[in-house]
């Protein structure tokens, strides 16, 4: 079980033809048969990965039906005003009709030329925050995974380190699941 602090620019998947992958940068020493990262962040996304070979874990992080909550600091082009975190707990509904679970917005600083939150979701709809955000009429601009579940994301780890978890991040993790 490894937590990862991902660059941008590197790939959330076990292989990928254009593009460095999150395996790619585990140590030869360190990989392990059927490793892959527990669901995905774009490739212009920052922060937490777990990788484990542990599929049923995997799949209950990612399963709905756990409501897995997932932390993330974002940065938008625009205001977020006083009416913004009430809009993400009521359910954003994205153009094409899909409708998102109630997320937590908490603005840490808004400004007409870049505002800051950390949003919190529970479910992984594929580019939910930046749809999320664009649904507002704004634009992500930077966007950092913090955390998955009770697993936050080492702040000593370098853009690209890995480290294994510890024992009590392991327990911590897979309680009720």
């Amino acid at each position: 079980y490894y937590l990862m602090n991902k660059p941008s620019g590197v790939v959330s998947a076990r292989k990928d033809k254009e593009h460095q992958t999150v395996i790619d940068l585990i140590r030869p020493e360190d990989q392990r048969e059927g490793l892959y990262p527990v669901g995905r962040l774009d490739r212009d996304t920052e922060g937490l990965v777990l990788i484990t070979n542990n599929g049923p874990l995997g799949f209950a992080m990612l399963h709905p039906r756990y409501h897995v909550a997932k932390t993330y600091y974002v940065e938008v082009n625009d205001i977020l005003g006083p009416d913004a975190p009430a809009f993400f707990e009521s359910g954003v509904v994205f153009e094409d009709g899909t409708v998102c679970q109630s997320a937590q917005l908490e603005v840490l600083s808004s400004a007409s030329d870049k505002s800051c939150a950390r949003v919190t979701i529970s479910e992984g709809k594929f580019h939910q925050v930046k749809k999320m955000v664009e649904v507002c009429g704004k634009e992500v601009i930077y966007l950092k995974r913090l955390s998955i579940r009770n697993l936050e994301l080492d702040r000593s780890l370098a853009l690209g380190d890995f480290r294994e978890l510890s024992n009590e991040e392991l327990v911590d993790l897979m309680e009720d699941l």
